[in-house]
This record gives C-alpha cells, structure tokens and sequence, in this order.
C-alpha cells in the first residue's frame, strides 16, 4: 500500500539535496525495499508507481533552472499549466518569416508575416529509459540521486533535441540563411569570428552551443592565430590552460553541450560532435520560443523477463523557431572526431 506522498517529498528532497536528518537513511532503505522487494516476495506495483512519481517530480524541480539556462540562451521560455491558453509576442524589429512548430508527426510550416503574437499549441512530447532495481536496494541514497540527475537531463535533451530538429529542418528548407552556415574542413578562428560578426548585427553578444571537441577546435586556435594571439590577456591565456570547458572564443561566449557516451566502448555520444549553434545574444530577438504546459510525467512498467524497471517521460509543450535569420549552424567535417 502507498505511503503518505507528501512525506516522501520531503525526504526525497533531503537525500537528493544531502541534507537528511537522523532516520532519514533508514527510511530511504526501507522504503527503497518495500518498493522493490527484498529478494523473497514481490512488491505490491503500486509503490513503484508512487516512487517514479516521487522521482519525476524531485527532478521535475532539478530540471527547471537547467532548462532556463541552457534554453534561455536561445529561446524566450513561458510556462503554463495543462490546458491554458498561452500567448507569446513575436518581436518585430525584424521581420518573422515562418514558424516552425515541433511535433510528434514531423515539422509543420506556418506563415506569421505581420503577426504580433501567437498562440501556443500544446504537443506531447515523450522520451524513455530503464534502471535496474538492484542498484537502489544495495544502495539507495546515491541510486535515488543518479536516477533523479538521469531523468532531468532527459527533460533538457528532450527541448535541445526538438530544437535540433527544427534548426536541421530549416537548414534544408533555406530558411536559415545561406551567410549563417558554416561548413567545411579545418575551419578557422576567422571563419569562425565572420560568422560572429553576421549574427552580431542582431544585437549582443553571440553564444556558441556546441560539444566540448568542437569549443576546444575554435578556442584553442586564439592560442596560435597570428593575429588573435597576440591580442590574448592574461585570464584568457588561463582558461585555454585550465578549464575543462573554455567559456569565450573569439568574439562569442561558448556554451558546452551535456553529451554523455551511450555505448560501453566509450566511442558513441547521443549528439554530434562536430555540430554546433551559434545563436544572437539579443534578449528581444531569440530564435526559438518554447512554452511548457504543466509538468513532467510518468508511465511506468516492469520487464518481467528481466526485471528492468522501465519508464516513458511525457512533457506538453510548444518548441518553435521564428527567427531562422538569428541561429547560426556550424558543422566541422574532418578535424573533430571521438
């Protein structure tokens, strides 16, 4: 039988934050046993819907300042509930040419010339991945925070995918303009920086969003460009040598992609590494628009042939591009590689 829901929240929010009081690790190995069972007897299924609930909705709240970050680079984000009607403005200082809206069926094309604002259409968007029970019964504090930190980055890959599906889509359709792709061989820091320069003209500074091997290619050449390394100061010279992220190149600041491996070979990431977005620094003019309705949920199912606790993740929402002239695209072909 379920136990008091709220309760679990709180304690669920304490393992997760490592701020858990007396009995609280006692209690998360119970309850962690009393889910997926002590090797004897099977558990009642309902308590493992409650505890991917209980996941679902700690990293639903993990996942909100990730996705303001990462998204609100490139892409003025509103929130809703489930079934409200939601209008964004589109800003005119340029003119929108099309809307594409991302949906589960493939990528639908709206004309909005001389529109002032839109109305956003709910879709449903859904992502999976399993676990195994074993792993919370041995150890269960750190299970629980692996598997809250797991499904919140799927929440944000799930936005940056639909959004790499519309630039894709728009590249092939012309709509991101011809002057805004970058594509070749060894491509340069000045390459690089001309690119800069066009999207510059929208206002800001502009944000390169890439794989960390596509950042280190641009920043690593400011260190033996001719002309740009003479120009380095002493904090710039600091970060090439130390950070394990370069945050600035050229003219751009640069955003690093999260993209784990997904084989046991170390040889597969889920994105491209020799793919990246610039995007306008404007605040007024950002590409994309996104409006979540509600929050994310859960459907859950046990393999019974290997036991592996399966879950689907669902979240409504309405991810759009209006402004193909403010997303730059990068593609490196021969010098960045696994």
């Amino acid at each position: 039988m379920p136990l008091d829901t709220k309760k679990l929240q709180g304690l669920f929010s304490r393992v997760y934050h490592n701020k858990m009081e007396e009995k609280d690790a006692s209690d998360i190995r119970e309850f962690a046993k009393r889910v997926f069972g002590d090797g004897e007897v099977n558990p009642d299924p309902s308590m493992l819907h409650q505890f991917n609930n209980l996941v679902v909705k700690q990293a639903d709240e993990i996942a909100k300042p990730m996705v303001t970050d990462m998204l609100g680079i490139l892409a003025t984000v509103q929130k809703g509930n489930r079934g409200d009607v939601i209008k964004y403005e589109i800003p005119q200082k340029s003119k929108a040419r099309v809307r594409w809206s991302a949906n589960g069926s493939g990528v639908d094309l709206v004309r909005v010339e001389g529109k002032k604002s839109e109305i956003a259409v709910p879709q449903t968007f859904s992502t999976g991945f399993y676990y195994e029970p074993i792993g919370m019964i041995s150890n269960a504090e750190e299970s629980l925070r692996k598997l809250i930190n797991d499904v919140a980055n799927a929440k944000v890959r799930l936005y940056l995918d639909n959004i790499r599906k519309l630039t894709e889509a728009a590249i092939v359709s012309g709509d991101i303009p011809t002057n805004n792709q970058l594509v070749g061989d060894n491509l340069t820091l000045a390459q690089y920086n001309k690119l800069a320069s066009v999207l510059a003209r929208y206002g800001g500074r502009p944000v390169f969003v890439a794989d960390t091997l596509l950042i280190d290619h641009f920043a690593m050449q400011q260190a033996t460009d001719a002309a740009f390394k003479e120009l380095l100061t002493d904090d710039i010279r600091a970060e090439l040598l130390q950070s394990l992220n370069p945050s600035r190149i050229g003219r751009t600041d640069a955003v690093n992609l999260v993209n784990p491996f997904i084989d046991e070979d170390n040889s597969k990431v889920e994105l491209p590494v020799n793919v990246g977005y610039m995007f306008a620094g404007s605040q007024s003019q950002k590409p994309f628009v996104v409006v979540e309705f509600g929050g994310l949920r859960q459907m859950t199912e046990q393999d019974i042939e290997d036991e592996r606790i399966k879950m689907k993740l669902v979240q409504e929402a309405d991810v759009e591009l209006i402004f193909g002239q403010a997303i730059g695209y990068v593609k490196e072909n021969t010098a960045v590689a696994l």
